[in-house]
């Protein structure tokens, strides 16, 4: 038989009718299989014994060869026993009986045909069938096959000794083989009965089993995976179709770490290899695989390893169960957690848990509130140590109410006095809360910080006693009526003075019980407006007091609800005053200059005499006429007002100019002002228009437009102008950097650096003074820029001129020579920084534009006390057609020109400007091929020699002399430092404003003020205006002189230091002569002394040099 028929015969026995898995199917077959083997283990045995009491038993003249169908019947029997497994359960259990039955008549019948009776061998046939049928068919069909049995005994007992005798035990005894074969047949009844309940026993005990395992296999296991010893997939079974999202056929004979899809990461799948060699059982190993749908599944795998009874090593079989739900909840759990975590972080209500008032945890708002940085710092302090006093006791007794709380239990806001860590006094209101918490449950309070309402209530008690007192004391009428009644809740003092009543008569009456207003329909009027929910504002109305006397008032009133009940509050203000200031307003206006009249509903109600001259009316003709007889047309007018009444109504004031027509057909530009009297009402109140003729206003307006846009055009010529000042300031800086790179040799004498080191501060100076002048250059168009006329040594400056150009013409393969003619004085009277600035432009042309040759400078004397001072080059020269553009901004010869040498064009314009300023002129000379000579003609008369400071070692103007230098540039600092100190003045330093004035101060505290204070403009902290206006509130000008140093040179920084107090301007770099000069002035001793005239440096001199 095979085992998968047994397996279902079996199933059929123990009323199994489904399987719920592959692994129970294999628990069942195991103990359906062992309970058969025994069945037909004892059938067997049965079988045995019952042929051997035929062959005990078997009679001698009874051949071998009669025992066969008793053998054959037994054989017979047997089969019966194995069919009965093939056949359906409802027909198997008659057919067996049947056979059974049969089988023991056909044992009888042998016994009978034998003529053996009792003593036949197959008659022990009948006890195997009665146990074999009570243990297949069950008690009732044994004791029927015995009672079967026992008739059969009983008849061929009664047939072999005749059934009188057989029966008659009293005479004849019963035969052995009669007692035997019931004994037998009662005995196999017994046994049979017995085998049957041990059968039924197993069965329904491995039935309950089954099932037992059965529901904890469901409830634990989605799918069921065995494995053999080499770690390979053999068996794979699932609950539902794909739970485990492996297929067996795609992986049988595949170890796990082969199967690349299995879902478990390379650590845990060397952990699982490692504990599967080791044939440790496997718990809870997750797979992390993705589901038909696409999401993640998360797989728990659990297993035990197997081992034969000899204990080898055969195997793992386990189970394996989605967890993705749990997962997913245990996610949505830790998510959950982290919300609130977060929600507990971010919370902008102070939170803190605590127990017993020890701090676990505090949000940043608690921080706050409690004064502290960092949350570490909170943890495990006593929350209540910052309760005061004696809120701290009531805040532990809380404390206690709360920690008997079961969870979520709640204790209601109570407010608490409570100090920072930085002592500031907090007023809060604290609601706790019991929760769970790491630990044990603790307690969540929350703090609701009321200091400010509590400042903001009690600053609202403090405005309403002032407001209380603003309303008693205001000098305007204020009352507060019930909206519905109009009787008076509240009068102040004002409105008994006006009135006349007094605050008893007033209170709990209305306006019209009193009389208050003359005309009725003003009352109406603000009874409607109030109505509709306007507020009023200055609306005029007629009061009258108690003894009937008129008053003109403005009245604003406002409704307002509080608690469900409507007031009304108004503030009424006495303008009898101000309507006879009107009327003087009236007469002022009817005498004014300019056009002035007032309209209201579209008509003239008020027109001085000049709008009826303007537009050609005569007089008192106007008045009454609509608006739009003053406007060229109707439509122009209608228009206008579609235009202007929204900006009327809004209280705006309007500007317009319109073409307008006289009376005799004539135009004009009228230029018109109005603004709506009330704009509230602005049919009532009217509005008020100016107009004005400005038609030659227009016209000279215009013309200065036109003037503007030419000046505009200039500005922007200049701004171009000053953009392109690179060339001028290139000139002295290649001076500068030519020198600085040849003093980069290493083999120059001493004598030669210095020559060098004074050619560079030749050129640093002149290209300050040249960077000055470019600033200047609005000063000159606005002429406002002011030449330094002053006497000066003219072969002294030509000389500096010469060294400071010698060494470029030499270094450029030039020759360069200066001719004076002898008539040239000496001395000149003039602007020496203004002259030289015109001979190095021509200079540096003249060096730009020469390759070879050389360069003469000539000064000529002409009358009237004016030089002509000459560059002539041997360069290209210039063709006379271009002569004129290259004296205008920007402009060189042409193109080619700027692209060769560079330049911006700027240095003869420059030229032209100042020798203009100075009163002279300039001019060229030059053909092509045949050089160029440019030239300037000055005004410098003769002057007398003016004399110079001696050295500072041998004067004394400046000795015991005290200076504060205020600089915020320490190189400045140490430059102005060691220039005062060289001179013998005695110097203290201030780094900004703040500091300059504790100097002063300090100074003068010592007994030893300063003589002078050297102030620089901008400043950090403090500048040097804030400071010296601080300074002259102690010391005036005379008594402590302030000298400006800034690098700005424009006019306007010069007049805010002089506002400011101070007593001199120098502009940055500070030149030094003109400092020394400004404190020789300033605070020099009397006995200063000077030197003799210096003689100038020799220059050639050519007499009768003329040109």
């Amino acid at each position: 038989m095979k085992d998968t028929d047994t397996l279902e015969e079996f199933s059929s026995l123990a009323g199994q009718s489904s399987v719920l898995d592959d692994p129970l199917r294999r628990l069942d077959a195991s103990m359906r299989r062992r309970a058969l083997r025994l069945f037909f283990s004892a059938c067997a045995v049965l079988l045995l014994v019952a042929a051997a009491l035929m062959l005990r038993w078997r009679q001698p003249g009874e051949p071998l060869g009669g025992m066969a169908p008793s053998l054959a019947a037994l054989a017979t029997a047997l089969a019966c026993g194995l069919c009965r497994w093939r056949l359906p359960m409802r027909h198997a259990g008659a057919v067996s009986f049947v056979l059974m039955a049969a089988i023991m008549s056909l044992a009888v019948y042998v016994a009978a045909l034998r003529g053996l009776g009792l003593y036949s061998v197959s008659l022990t046939l009948l006890s195997f069938l009665v146990a074999a049928g009570t243990i297949m068919l069950g008690l009732r069909a044994g004791a029927a096959l015995a009672a079967f049995a026992g008739a059969a005994v009983a008849l061929l007992a009664w047939v072999a000794g005749g059934a009188q005798t057989a029966l008659d035990l009293t005479r004849h005894p019963i035969d052995e083989r009669v007692v035997t074969h019931l004994f037998l047949i009662a005995a196999a009844l017994v046994i049979g009965n017995g085998a049957l309940r041990m059968t039924r026993r197993a069965t329904q005990e491995a039935t309950i089993r089954n099932a037992r395992f059965r529901d904890l296999l469901s409830m634990a296991a989605d799918w069921y995976w065995e494995i053999d010893r080499e770690y390979r997939f053999v068996h794979l079974a699932e609950e539902r179709p794909g739970a485990s999202g492996l297929s067996l056929e795609k992986r049988r004979g595949r170890t796990p770490w082969e199967i690349a899809d299995l879902g478990i990461s390379d650590e845990d799948l060397d952990a699982l290899r490692a504990d599967l060699e080791a044939h440790r059982p496997l718990r809870g190993v997750m797979a992390r695989r993705t589901g038909p749908d696409g999401a993640p599944l998360f797989l728990s795998i659990s297993g035990e390893p197997r081992f034969d009874a000899q204990g080898n090593f055969s195997g793992y079989w386990g189970v394996g169960r989605d967890v993705s739900s749990e997962m997913r909840a245990e996610q949505a759990m830790r998510a959950t957690e982290a919300r609130y975590r977060e929600l507990f972080r971010r919370s902008p209500s102070p939170q803190v848990l605590h127990r017993w008032g020890r701090v676990l945890d505090a949000n940043a708002a608690a921080m706050a509130l409690f004064g502290y940085t960092q949350r570490s710092s909170m943890i495990g302090q006593d929350l209540f140590s910052h309760y005061e006093a004696g809120d701290e006791e009531r805040a532990r007794e809380r404390a206690a109410k709360i920690e008997r709380m079961p969870l979520g239990g709640m204790l209601p806001a109570e407010e608490f006095n409570l100090r920072t860590l930085s002592r500031r006094r907090r007023i809060v209101a604290t609601t706790s809360v019991r929760v769970d918490a790491e630990g044990g449950p603790a307690t969540l309070s929350f703090f609701i910080d009321q200091t400010e309402a509590s400042r903001a209530q009690e600053a609202l008690r403090s405005s309403e006693s002032l407001l209380s007192h603003l309303v008693a004391m205001s000098p305007d009428v204020v009352t507060l009526n019930e909206l519905d009644s109009s009787r008076y809740l509240m009068v102040n003092k004002t409105w008994e003075q006006v009135t006349g009543f007094t605050r008893e008569e007033a209170l709990g009456r209305t306006p019209g019980e009193l009389g208050i207003f003359h005309y009725k329909e003003q009352q109406q009027a603000v009874r409607e407006a109030l109505r509709n929910g306007e507020d009023l504002r200055a609306m005029p109305c007629v009061f009258r007091s108690k003894d009937g006397q008129l008053i003109s008032m403005q009245m604003s009133a406002a409704a307002f609800e509080v608690d469900g009940q409507r007031y009304l509050v108004t503030n009424s203000r006495d303008v009898t005053e101000s309507e006879r200031r009107r009327m003087v307003h009236e007469a002022i206006l009817s005498n004014a200059s300019i056009g002035i009249c007032l309209t209201r509903g579209e008509r003239f109600v008020l027109v001085n005499r000049l709008v009826e001259s303007m537009f050609g009316f005569a007089p008192d003709t106007l008045n009454g006429r609509h608006a739009s007889a003053i406007w060229p047309s109707a439509a122009e007018h209608a228009a206008a007002l579609t235009e202007l009444e929204p900006r009327l109504a809004a209280g705006a004031q309007i500007e317009i100019e319109r073409t307008m027509r006289r009376q005799d057909g004539s135009d004009f530009t009228c230029r018109i002002l109005g603004k709506a009297v009330d704009p509230a009402h602005p049919s009532r109140g009217g509005t008020i228009w100016i107009m004005e003729d400005v038609t030659e206003r227009r016209r000279v307006e215009a013309a200065l437009a036109q003037a503007k846009d030419e000046a505009q055009a200039a500005s922007r010529a200049k701004s171009a102008f000053l953009a392109n000042t690179s060339h001028e300031l290139r000139t002295p800086l290649n001076g500068l950097v030519g020198l600085a790179r040849m003093l980069q040799q290493p083999d120059l004498d001493a004598g030669t650096r210095r020559g060098y080191l004074d050619q560079m501060l030749d050129s640093a100076e002149s290209l300050s003074g040249l960077i000055s002048d470019i600033l200047d250059l609005a000063k000159i168009e606005a002429g406002r820029l002011t030449l330094e006329t002053q006497s000066f040594g003219l072969r002294d400056m030509l000389a500096s001129v010469r060294v400071a150009y010698l060494t470029l013409a030499e270094s450029r393969g030039l020759r360069f020579a200066v001719e004076i003619d002898a008539a040239v004085p000496a001395w000149v009277l003039g602007d020496q920084l203004r002259l030289r600035q015109v001979l190095s432009n021509f200079l540096s042309n003249a060096l730009k534009f020469t390759q070879q040759g050389g360069i003469t400078l000539r000064v000529l004397a002409r009358p009237e006390g004016r030089l002509r001072f000459e560059v002539a080059d041997t360069g290209p020269g210039i063709d006379p057609a271009q002569h004129a553009r290259l004296f205008e901004p920007f402009t060189q010869a042409d193109e080619s020109t700027t692209r060769r040498y560079g330049g911006t064009g700027l240095g003869l314009s420059i030229s032209r400007e100042l020798s203009t300023l100075m009163g002279g002129s300039v001019g060229l000379v030059s053909q092509p091929g045949q050089g160029a000579t440019f030239w300037a003609e000055l005004p410098l008369p003769a002057a007398e020699a003016a004399g110079r400071p001696a050295e500072p070692r041998a004067l004394r103007e400046f000795e015991g002399r005290r200076v504060l230098m205020v600089e915020d540039h320490p190189v400045n600092m140490l430059i102005a430092v060691a220039q005062l100190e060289q001179w013998g003045l005695q110097v203290e330093q201030a780094h900004d404003g703040r500091q300059a004035i504790a100097a002063v101060r300090a100074a003068a505290a010592r007994g030893a003020p300063f003589d002078a204070v050297l102030m620089d403009v901008q400043m950090p902290v403090m500048s040097g205006h804030e400071a010296t206006r601080e300074i002259r509130r102690d010391f005036d000008a005379a008594t402590l002189p302030i000298v400006a140093l800034t690098a700005a040179a424009l006019s306007s920084e010069r007049d805010e230091a002089l506002a400011a107090g101070m007593n001199d301007f120098l502009t940055k770099p500070i030149d030094a002569q003109r400092l020394r000069a400004a404190l020789q002035r300033l605070i020099a001793a009397p006995q200063a002394a000077h030197a003799a005239p210096a003689t100038p440096p020799t220059l050639v001199v050519v007499p009768g040099l003329k040109r």
